[in-house]
C-alpha cells in the first residue's frame, strides 16, 4: 500500500520482539560456542542470528523516524545520533577497555597491534571493511581468536544509520505516495547485488554494507506497513504465519552450515521467517505468548550486551587454553557471559540511555575521555610496534621469533623491493621466471637471496604470482583466457630464458581472487597446457613439486610447540641443539603425506612432457633419519605456517639448492 495515513501512531512496547533479539543472541553465542556432540557441531546455523538484528533493526529504527516525522513533521539528527550513541558507545567502550589488559598478556605483537588497528574500526563503525582488508574470514578457525571481529556487524548497522534517515526524509517530503515502492525497489536492488557478489567475492559480500542493506530494509518495509495499514486481519490462517516464520528461523539455525552461500539465497528463508513473525506475532498469537515470555525477553534485554561480550571472552579463552575448550568450558563461559551481561546492562546499558540520569553534556564528557583514553593506547602500542619486549628471548633461542603474522609480513618484503629497485630482468644468460602462488613466491626468496652463488642468473617473479594458480593456464577453461593472455603478453614472460614453476599444487581451485566466479579446476590438469605453451616459445622448463606442508600441534606450529615446551631450569633443555634435535624430529612425524602424493603426479606430468622436474622434500627432510629442517644454524624458524619458508628460512634452503649440482643443471640454458 504506497499511500501513508495521515493518522498520527503511537510507538508501543511488544515482548516478542525482545524474544526474536533473545533467539537472535543465543544462536550467535552458541554459533561461536563452537559445541561438539558426538562429533557434530550443533547451531552451525547460527550465524543467522546477526541477520535476525538487522531485520530487527531496521524495523525499529523506520518505526522511530517516521513517528517522529508524522507527530512533528520534522526529524531531529541530533536526537536521532544521540539516542544511538547513548545505546552503543557505553558498552563497546567498556567491553573494549576490559578486553585490552588481556590483550597485553596474550597477543603476540602484530595481533595486538591488530587489536589496537581493531579498535580504531569498530569505535568509527568501519570494523566490516578493516576486517575485510586485513584478510579475516568469518566462520575460519583463526578468525575465532580475533577479540573484536564480532563488531563488524555495529559497522554495517552503523553505515545504514547514516544513510538511511535521509532516504527517509526525502521520500516523507518528497515522494510520499512512492515510499514502499522505492523501499522495495532498494531492496530488491541488494538481494540482487548480494547475489552477484556471493558469486563474485564472497568475503567482501558478507562483510559489504549494500550486501546486507536489503535485511535491513525488509525491517522498514514491515515498520511502514504497521504504520499504514488499519486492515484488522484476525483469523486462523494469519495465526499460522508466526508459526510458519520462527519455524523457518529455527530450521534454518539447525540445518544452515558454513558451506551455505550466505547472505545470498538461502539467507532468504530466516528473513522470511522473521518477517512473518514481526509482521503477524503479537501478545494474543501462540508464538507472541512464548517469544514474550518473561525469560526470552530478560535475553532479549541483555541481548547487546552479551552480543559484545561474547566474542571476546570465547577468543581470549581460547587464546589461553590453545583451543583445547571442553564443552564443559563453553558451558562456564556461557554462563559468565550471562553474569557480564546482566550486570553490564544494569550498571551501564540502562542508565546511559536515561537523559533524566546521564545529560547529554555528561555523555559528550564520557564519550570523549574514552575516545582520548583509546586513541593514546592505540597510537602507544603501534608506535611501539607491539611492545616486542613483552616476550622475553630464551638464552640460546634468541633468534626463535614468536610472531608469525610478523614473519609472514617479512616474507613479501624482498619481491617489493626488487620491483622497486629492478622490475626487469638483468642481462644475463639465464633468466629465470618463478611462477606459481605464495609457494613460488618462497622459491623467490631462496634463489634471489643467494644468487650470488648462482653465476650468469637472474630471478624474477610474476608480480600477481601470490594469487595466480596454476590452473589459470588450463586452456579448456575459456573464462582463464584473459588471465592467461596477460601473463603470456607481460615482458617478464617474453624476456624469461627459464621458467621455473613452483607452486602448491591443488587439485580443486579458483584461479585468481579476482575472478571467484570462474569455474574451480585442477593445478594438475593445468600444468601440461603450461609446459607445452612455455616449450613452443622456446623457453626451458622445470616443474618443482609440493613443498612439505605439516600439521599443527594444539593450534601450534611444530617449532612453536617445541619451543613453548622448552624448561629452562633445566640448562640442557634450554640448549639449541637439543631444541633442534627435538623439532626436526617432531616436524618429520607431522608431515602430511598426502602432499607428497600430489607430488608424485606432478612428477609423472613433468617426465611426459619431458621437461625437468625437482623434488623439494630432500632439501628439507631425510627420510632416511626422519627428520626436517624446523631451524637454520642460526637458530631462525624455517618455517611460519603449515608450509611457508621465513625469509631466514627460504636463504637456507635456497643455499641448498645452489650447492646441488643437478638443480643448476635443470635451470641452466
Amino acid at each position: 500500500m504506497n499511500k501513508i495515513s495521515t493518522r498520527s501512531p503511537k510507538l508501543s512496547y511488544r515482548a516478542e520482539i525482545d524474544g526474536l533479539r533473545a533467539i537472535a543472541v543465543i544462536s550467535v553465542i552458541l554459533y561461536h560456542a563452537k559445541m561438539i556432540v558426538l562429533d557434530m557441531e550443533l547451531f552451525e546455523g547460527g550465524f543467522i542470528g546477526v541477520d535476525i538484528f538487522f531485520v530487527i533493526s531496521g524495523y525499529l529504527i523506520t518505526r522511530i523516524i517516521l513517528i517522529e516525522l508524522y507527530e512533528k513533521g520534522t526529524f531531529s539528527f541530533l536526537n536521532f545520533y544521540e539516542r544511538r550513541a547513548r545505546r552503543i558507545l557505553p558498552m563497546l567502550f567498556l567491553v573494549i577497555f576490559v578486553s585490552i589488559p588481556f590483550a597485553w598478556l596474550k597477543l603476540l605483537p602484530s595481533d595486538l597491534i591488530e587489536f589496537a588497528e581493531s579498535i580504531v574500526a569498530s569505535l568509527f563503525f568501519g570494523s566490516n571493511f578493516f576486517f575485510y582488508f586485513s584478510t579475516t574470514e568469518y566462520g575460519a578457525d583463526s578468525a575465532l581468536l580475533t577479540p573484536l571481529l564480532h563488531t563488524w556487524s555495529l559497522g554495517v548497522e552503523e553505515q545504514f544509520y547514516l544513510v538511511f534517515p535521509i532516504i527517509v526524509i526525502m521520500a516523507f517530503k518528497y515522494a510520499r505516495t512512492y515510499f514502499l515502492t522505492i523501499l522495495v525497489v532498494l531492496l530488491l536492488l541488494s538481494l540482487q547485488f548480494s547475489l552477484f557478489m556471493e558469486e563474485r567475492n564472497s568475503d567482501l559480500n558478507f562483510y559489504f554494507p549494500f550486501s546486507r542493506f536489503w535485511e535491513l530494509a525488509v525491517g522498514s518495509v514491515l515498520a511502514l506497513r504497521e504504520l499504514t495499514d488499519c486492515e484488522k486481519r484476525d483469523n486462523s490462517w494469519v495465526r499460522l504465519l508466526p508459526i510458519v516464520g520462527l519455524y523457518l528461523i529455527v530450521y534454518s539455525i539447525f540445518s544452515f552450515d558454513n558451506t551455505v552461500p550466505h547472505p545470498s539465497l538461502p539467507t532468504v528463508v530466516p528473513i522470511l521467517g522473521v518477517a512473518l513473525v514481526i509482521s503477524f506475532a503479537s501478545k494474543d498469537t501462540f508464538v507472541g505468548k512464548l517469544l514474550g515470555h518473561k525469560a526470552f525477553v530478560w535475553v532479549g534485554l541483555i541481548s547487546y550486551s552479551a552480543y559484545l561480550w561474547h566474542f571476546p571472552v570465547f577468543a581470549f579463552w581460547r587464546i589461553e587454553t590453545l583451543g583445547n575448550v571442553s564443552n564443559l568450558d563453553k558451558v562456564g563461559l556461557i554462563f559468565l557471559i550471562i553474569i557480564l551481561s546482566t550486570l553490564s546492562h544494569h550498571y551501564i546499558e540502562s542508565p546511559f540511555r536515561k537523559r533524566e540520569l546521564i545529560t547529554r553534556k555528561m555523555l559528550l564528557i564520557f564519550l570523549l575521555t574514552s575516545l582520548s583514553i583509546s586513541l593514546v593506547l592505540i597510537t602507544l602500542i603501534i608506535k611501539n610496534n607491539g611492545f616486542e619486549e613483552r616476550f622475553s628471548k630464551v638464552v640460546g633461542l634468541a633468534n626463535h621469533e614468536r610472531d608469525n603474522a610478523k614473519l609472514r609480513k617479512k616474507g613479501w618484503l624482498l619481491l617489493e623491493d626488487r620491483k622497486k629497485q629492478n622490475p626487469k630482468f638483468l642481462n644475463v644468460p639465464n633468466k629465470v621466471l618463478v611462477v606459481g602462488n605464495s609457494h613460488g613466491r618462497d622459491t623467490f626468496n631462496a634463489l634471489y637471496q643467494n644468487r650470488d652463488s648462482f653465476e650468469g642468473f637472474d630471478f624474477l617473479s610474476f608480480y600477481d604470482s601470490a594469487h595466480y594458480q596454476i590452473n589459470c593456464f588450463n586452456e579448456s577453461v575459456g573464462e582463464y583466457e584473459s588471465v592467461r593472455e596477460t601473463f603470456f603478453n607481460s615482458k617478464f614472460y617474453k624476456d624469461a630464458t627459464v621458467i621455473l614453476i613452483s607452486t602448491q599444487f591443488r587439485l580443486n581451485a579458483y584461479c585468481h581472487k579476482q575472478y571467484l566466479d570462474m569455474p574451480h579446476s585442477s593445478d594438475l590438469e593445468a600444468l601440461p597446457y603450461l609446459i607445452n605453451r612455455a616449450k613452443t616459445d622456446g623457453k626451458k622448463v622445470l616443474v618443482m613439486g609440493n613443498t612439505p606442508e605439516f600439521r599443527v600441534i594444539e593450534m601450534k606450529f611444530v617449532t612453536d610447540y617445541v619451543f613453548d615446551q622448552i624448561n629452562c631450569s633445566d640448562n640442557t633443555d634450554c640448549n639449541f641443539d637439543t631444541v633442534r634435535s627435538k623439532a626436526n624430529q617432531l616436524l618429520y612425524a607431522q608431515m602430511d603425506e598426502e602432499i607428497q602424493e600430489i607430488t608424485k603426479e606432478v612428477k609423472n606430468i613433468a617426465d611426459e612432457n619431458y621437461v625437468g622436474f625437482y623434488d623439494k622434500l630432500p632439501i628439507m627432510c631425510n627420510h632416511s633419519k626422519k627428520v626436517c629442517d624446523a631451524y637454520t644454524t642460526e637458530g631462525f624458524k624455517t618455517l611460519y605456517d603449515y608450509g611457508h619458508y621465513t625469509l631466514e628460512g627460504a636463504k637456507y634452503f635456497g643455499a641448498k639448492l645452489a650447492n646441488d649440482p643437478s638443480f643448476v643443471a635443470l635451470i641452466s640454458e
